[in-house]
């Protein structure tokens, strides 16, 4: 069975990313796990033993209000009992911890909310922005006051390197919620296609999904974040889907697809980043 992983600090911003990630689980007939990543230090004073003891009967505690926590979403949102795995681990090293328990359970998305920051600043030492960077596992960002509507339209931001090869990874995504494909490609006015349409027709044909190919010239005045973020900001139902390179350090270069921590920071939809292929 299909499994997806849900991040959470208890908190409410990270409500929006628990209640897609039900939703998505349904729709993809996934089982869904619920993981807490927390820090209990052991006291200078105590024995390895009377810790352990006391670490089981309290992680026993966050797992049975993790679980509850959980629920109360479920019933908010108006469904049924949901069947959910509720996962609390001890770490100091919360990113590491996520990774490595969803790779090591072979999650095929994780999902985690983000407080919607504009500025590009924030985005430095955030969990959001280390799992968008070096996730191998496809990762869902969900901004805190996002309310769930059923995903109509994936809008896919293309450099248009390898979007053959990535495109069936946006297509597995886009079947089971029964949502169309839009391919952006946002370029220089002397790099475009020459055929847009015949590029779609190519693409229809071979994939036999319903895909929508749009050309948008750059405007040298916006950065590259700034003329994705026009492109699609009045388009209803939508979710954005970006390769990230993981290879590229730091943020000096907005150059896209490197840009997918920065924009999901001020984004009002959700969006997919996927490891880029090579």
């Amino acid at each position: 069975m299909k499994k997806i992983m849900v991040t959470t600090d208890l908190s409410s911003n990270s409500k929006s990313a628990i209640r897609m990630a039900i939703r998505l689980a349904k729709l993809r007939n996934s089982s869904l796990s619920v993981l807490q990543v927390c820090h209990i230090p052991k006291p200078y004073s105590w024995t390895q033993i009377a810790f352990e003891k006391f670490l089981k009967k309290s992680m026993n505690k966050l797992t049975s209000e993790l679980s509850s926590f959980v629920y109360k979403i479920c019933r908010s949102m108006g469904l049924e009992p949901f069947k959910f795995r509720s996962v609390v681990i001890n770490s100091l090293e919360v990113v590491s911890t996520i990774i490595d328990y969803a790779e090591k359970e072979k999650f095929e998305y994780i999902l985690i909310a983000t407080r919607g920051a504009g500025i590009v600043k924030k985005l430095f030492g955030t969990h959001t922005s280390e799992l968008l960077s070096i996730s191998k596992i496809p990762v869902i960002s969900v901004p805190s006051s996002y309310r769930y509507r059923p995903i109509k339209t994936i809008i896919y931001a293309t450099d248009m390197e390898n979007f053959e090869e990535e495109l069936p990874g946006i297509i597995d995504f886009a079947a089971p919620v029964n949502a169309s494909i839009q391919m952006l490609s946002i370029t220089q006015s002397f790099e475009g296609i020459n055929n847009p349409k015949e590029t779609e027709m190519h693409l229809v044909k071979k994939f036999n999904f319903q895909i929508n190919f749009v050309q948008v010239n750059r405007n040298i005045v916006n950065s590259l974040i700034e003329d994705i973020h026009l492109s699609i900001k009045t388009k209803p139902n939508s979710m954005l889907a970006l390769y990230s390179h993981h290879d590229r350090s730091g943020f000096e270069k907005l150059l896209f697809p490197s840009n997918a921590e920065q924009y999901s920071f001020y984004s009002k939809i959700p969006i997919i980043v996927f490891n880029k292929i090579h």
